[in-house]
């Protein structure tokens, strides 16, 4: 685990390869200066896109990807590799270079846009049509609890191949 101003030291002096591991839509909208992007759900088919004579810093948005980036990449047997603590969050916060674009809402957001509008359509269908909506809101609720405990989002991982989440290959 390295902190975002060592990770933007490492990269500006020691030549790193800054990772971005989230989605293309995310980091369309924002991402660190001279990142690349690789989603997480794309790493090992394009791990020969990544260099091996210069240390490798992972980022997401808030550090849960990058962790399942750094371990999946040790698996593969790349050992020079960090993990940046916090994110890109983390980097927007210490006011490191960043590159604004136009893309899609964060994908946390999108995750909870659209678990708030199914709770709210079961809902609402509950109290107009039938009784039995309301299970559907029950079991959205519980999935949110579940995902949010175990670190896996079925949500958000079909959100990621929609098609305005897709924009921006990299930097």
């Amino acid at each position: 685990m390295i902190g975002v101003t060592d990770a933007h030291l490492a990269q500006t002096e020691r030549n790193g390869f800054l990772l971005d591991v989230r989605s293309n839509g995310e980091f369309g909208s924002a991402h660190a200066a001279n990142a690349v992007c690789i989603p997480v759900t794309e790493l090992e088919q394009r791990v020969a896109e990544l260099p091996t004579d210069r240390p490798i810093l992972v980022m997401c948005q808030s550090g849960q990807r990058s962790a399942m980036a750094v371990q999946k990449l040790r698996d593969l047997g790349i050992e020079n590799i960090s993990d940046v603590n916090g994110g890109f969050s983390a980097w927007e916060m210490a006011k490191l270079p960043v590159v604004r674009g136009k893309g899609a809402i964060p994908l946390e957001r999108q995750v909870r846009i659209a678990a708030g509008i199914l709770v709210f359509t079961f809902s609402l269908a509950g109290f107009l049509f039938s009784h039995y909506f309301f299970y559907g809101a029950m079991a959205i609720g519980f999935l949110l609890a579940f995902t949010g405990i175990v670190g896996i989002c079925p949500m958000m991982s079909f959100l990621m191949i929609m098609p305005w989440n897709r924009t921006t290959r990299s930097s």
